[in-house]
């Protein structure tokens, strides 16, 4: 732990974290040319927008601006995700606000964290990718990036594995970032701009992509394209 926590013991929900007090509470850094990260967002030549999601991008340029919370929930990322397709049980499927907590000699912290891939059907085990914070455009909330980095850290700590890669996103409205996490090591992609047809076509290589890694993690076949 870092002497950051010589002054106080911690307590706070995970929504009121900053991505800085992750760092010095837990020690991580984040590296800029991360290779993990750059492995994951290599997806160049990436095959071209399906129809369903090309119309998914198409009502999220018009409505993006009018949207809530939840309408962005439901009208875009949910459906974008279907066709991804993150369930596959018995080995693995997607969980949505769940409780996470988070306890250490020096440290209380817990939330609900949005959506996230695990294995397990009713408990979830052992997770593997974070998606976090889908907030509207003209509201972005607290710091979406200290919200994601702490739940990563909590799972990092459950899985009992810190060498784990483990992958996460978080979004606010149409921009997306791609963040993972190794031991004390993290990196943060560019913004990606779901509206935009370039962006939203390496967007979807790189959630196929996870999925990808999520199968080999769990000794499957690799997932049908």
């Amino acid at each position: 732990m870092s002497k950051y926590l010589d002054k106080c013991m911690i307590k706070r929900p995970f929504e009121q974290w900053l991505y800085e007090e992750v760092e010095l509470t837990f020690g991580i850094d984040r590296v800029h040319e991360h290779k993990a990260l750059k492995d994951w967002l290599n997806v160049s030549p990436a095959k071209p927008l399906s129809e369903r999601v090309e119309k998914l991008r198409l009502e999220l340029t018009q409505n993006i601006e009018n949207w809530n919370e939840d309408e962005l929930k439901m009208m875009f990322i949910a459906l974008l995700l279907a066709e991804i397709g993150f369930n596959n049980l018995p080995h693995y499927k997607v969980f949505t606000q769940r409780m996470f907590t988070l306890q250490t000699p020096e440290v209380e912290a817990s939330g609900r964290v949005e959506w996230f891939v695990a294995t397990g059907k009713q408990i979830p085990r052992n997770p593997f990718f974070f998606l976090q914070e889908f907030k509207p455009e003209k509201n972005g909330g607290n710091d979406p990036l200290g919200q994601l980095l702490i739940a990563m850290v909590d799972a990092q700590i459950m899985n009992n594995n810190p060498q784990q890669c483990l992958y996460g996103c978080y979004n606010i409205g149409r921009i997306w970032f791609f963040v993972v996490l190794i031991g004390k090591e993290y990196g943060v992609s560019r913004a990606y701009d779901a509206t935009q047809t370039d962006d939203l076509t390496d967007m979807v290589a790189i959630l196929k992509k996870v999925k990808a890694h999520i199968h080999q993690e769990l000794n499957l076949p690799p997932p049908e394209d």
